[in-house]
Formats: structure tokens, sequence, C-alpha cells
């Protein structure tokens, strides 16, 4: 029994594993172990460089402008023709699924000459929205990195035509109406707009009042802060001066003891005087812990003040901001409406002036082209210098990790047969 316990490999008997048994089995198969893993690198560093194509990613970025100064001017264009139907509005989550539309795919096909049908080519194309924002972003992956980058700008530039087309068509079939009818309207409009800005600016507190009273309140806001450090720096002195004083009154007596001889004189107790065998022994108040203690006295009482003056300049301090955030908060608010009903003054005469030229169908389209103004492009596509796949690195240390398990799984295996074996 105790030679079946001493036997090298596992202890079939209990359910306890010795970690030496195992340290003992990967030593004795360690190159059987490094072997099958190297072997399983080198299988996949054969596949990821000589066997697995390799694929590119190409990616052209545009930003749906819809401010709401531009949502404004939409709806105004719509209020202008109410009677013509709605003019289409670019958001970047409809530009995301108007891109792999099939008829912009069928003109990227036609015009770069693809053997790519619509479906192919869709799969090929990735359009994600960035991180909430207005911005889209169109990925093309292809092995070939400079179709990749034709694809993608071809993609945009398609979809680009395609919002301009739609927005021809529908202008087009209300330039009559514009013409005839809607100029009233739109010369009312521009005069409710015009009264707004002059209310705007004739308000009690205008741009020009919020603006001296905040230049105003920063000046002040400058001098307590400026007051509140020379009051810390004065009350870190006086902080100073009293450590000082203390330590002078710890090791300055409080009393004089003086000692003289007078012979003859009976001895008699007197206040702060004792005569005793003829020695007149007198205490005196000590002159200089008086004035030690005065000092102290002065510097706790000016410490006192100062702080008091700290809190209240602190405080003052507080006060100051928050006036100085809510003032500028007005100002900002009042900025921004004055812009937007300056901006809707300006819109509005520029409108009035289009209708009352009569410009022609084309420049009408131009002038009210939504997808020129609310899209634009903020980088091309590029043609890619290094594939996104395969990434060679990571599936060999992969197939190195998957590897060493299979080994280290192999020749345990092969040790639990073994042993069984040698038991039975």
């Amino acid at each position: 029994m105790n030679q079946h316990n001493e036997q090298t490999g596992y202890n079939y008997g209990y359910d306890e594993i010795d970690l030496r048994d195992i340290l003992r089995t990967l030593i004795k198969w360690k190159y059987t172990i490094i072997s099958i893993t190297l072997i399983c690198m080198l299988i996949s560093g054969i596949v990821s460089f000589f066997f697995l194509d390799p694929v590119y990613e190409a990616s052209t970025v545009m930003v749906i402008i819809q401010t709401e100064m531009q949502k404004q001017s939409v709806g105004s264009i719509e209020e202008m023709v109410n009677k013509m139907g709605e003019l289409p509005v670019v958001t970047p989550q409809s530009a995301v699924e108007q891109i792999k539309a099939p008829g912009i795919l069928q003109g990227t096909i036609k015009k770069l000459d693809l053997e790519y049908n619509w479906r192919h080519l869709g799969n090929m194309i990735r359009t994600e929205q960035i991180n909430d924002t207005n911005l889209v972003r169109i990925v093309v992956s292809n092995r070939d990195p400079k179709l990749a980058a034709d694809i993608a700008n071809t993609v945009r530039e398609e979809f680009l035509t395609h919002m301009n087309q739609l927005n021809e068509q529908k202008l087009s079939r209300s330039l009559t109406t514009m013409e005839n009818k809607l100029l009233k309207d739109e010369m009312e409009a521009l005069q409710l707009a015009n009264d707004q800005l002059k209310q705007q600016k004739l308000q009690s507190r205008s741009i020009e009042f919020l603006s001296t009273q905040l230049s105003k309140k920063n000046e002040d806001l400058a001098n307590f802060q400026s007051s509140l450090i020379s009051a810390e720096i004065q009350r870190d002195a006086l902080r100073n001066g009293i450590r000082q004083c203390l330590e002078n009154l710890a090791k300055t007596p409080k009393t004089i003891t003086t000692v003289s001889t007078a012979e003859g004189i009976v001895s008699l107790p007197v206040e702060s005087i004792e005569i005793t065998d003829g020695k007149v022994i007198s205490e005196n108040l000590n002159e200089a812990y008086i004035e030690v203690q005065n000092l102290y006295n002065e510097k706790t009482a000016a410490l006192a003040e100062t702080e008091a003056e700290i809190a209240k300049t602190k405080e003052k301090i507080k006060q100051l901001e928050e006036e100085i955030r809510n003032m500028e908060a007005e100002l900002i608010n009042n900025q921004i409406e004055e812009k937007r009903l300056q901006d809707e003054v300006d819109r509005r005469e520029e409108t009035v002036k289009v209708l009352n030229s009569k410009i022609s169908e084309v420049k009408m389209a131009e002038a009210l082209d939504l997808a020129g103004h609310t899209i634009l492009t903020v980088s091309p596509a590029v043609t890619p210098e290094h594939p996104v796949k395969p990434n060679k690195i990571l599936n060999i240390a992969i197939a190195a990790v998957l590897g060493l398990m299979a080994a280290i799984f192999g020749v345990f295996l092969v040790e639990y047969m073994k042993n069984g074996k040698q038991q039975v």
C-alpha cells in the first residue's frame, strides 16, 4: 500500500491532487508541450501571412448640420411652400439609413464599373453615427485599398447627388406658387422679425448694459481676491507671531524674586515682601513677561479681526462669483437671442430678395439647396496603408494560448491513461 502511494503520477486512491506530481508531469513533457505550442504558432503564422487575404478599410466622414438656426430656416421654407409639400430634412439617423439605399449603391456600381451587385456592395459598407453627434462615417472594407477609398468617396458623392436631385424635384414644382402667392406672407414675416429685433435691443438689461456691469463686477472680484490674498498673508504672519509669543511666555518667568540683607529688622510678613533672618525677599512682576503678554493679546485680537475680514471677503467673493455667473448666463442668452433674431431678419430679407427677383428654376433650387447647406464633407476617404484584417500578431498569440492549453491537456490525458493501466 505504501509503495503504491509513492508512485510517480497522480494518487487515484484519494481526491487530493499533489502539486509536485503536476510539476513532475509538466517537466517530463516540457519539450512536447513547447513543440506543440510552437507548431500551432507556426501554422497560425503561415495561414495568416500566406493564406488569409488582407482586408483594408477606408472611411469618409460627413457632418449633418442640424443646428437650431437651420431647423428654423427649414421651418420657414416649409411655411412658404406649405401647400406644395414638405422639403426633406436630413438627420444623422436618416442619413445612416439612406446611404445604403439600392439606388445609391447602383449608382456607385455603375460609376466605378464594379462587378458586384448592390447587395454584395452593401455588405462591404458600414455606416454609423459617431458618438451621438452630427457626424456620419461611411466605412468600406475591401481587399483592394484603393478600391475601398474609391467606393467610400463615390458612395458619399452619390448620396449628396441624390439629396440634391430630391430637393430640385420638389422645389421645381413649387416655383410658380412661390413667385405669385407667398411674397406677401414673407414680407409680413420680415416685418415681425424686425419688430422683435428692435424690442430685444431696447430691453432694460441690454447686451451693452450687461457687458458694462459684468466688467465692473469682474474688477471688483479681482480687488476682493487681491485683498483676500493680503489678509491671508497677514493672518499667517499673526499666527506665527502668536506662536512665538507663546514660546516666549513659556520661557519668561511671570515674576522676579530679589533677596537683600536687612540686619536688625524684625521678621515680618508683608505683601510681596518677606523679611526672614535679616534678609528681605521681594517678588515683583516681570516687565518682560508683561510686555510679551500684551503683545500676545494684541496679536490675538488682530488675528480675530483678520479672520473675520477673511470670512467676510470670502462671502463677498462667493456672492460676486454667483452674480457674475448669472450675469454671464443672461448675457450669453441675450446674445444668442439677438443673433437668432438678426439671422432671422437677414434670412427673411434674402428670401424676399429671391422672391422679388423671380429667378429661374435652377437658381431657385441652388438658393434653397438644403443638401448643399446641411451636409458637408469633413474628411474624404484616403487609400489605407495597413490592413485591418487579419491581425497576424493576435492570431499567433491566440494560437499559442490554444496550443499550450491543448498540449497540457494532452499530456495529462496520456499520464492519466498510463496510470490507469498501471493500477489495473
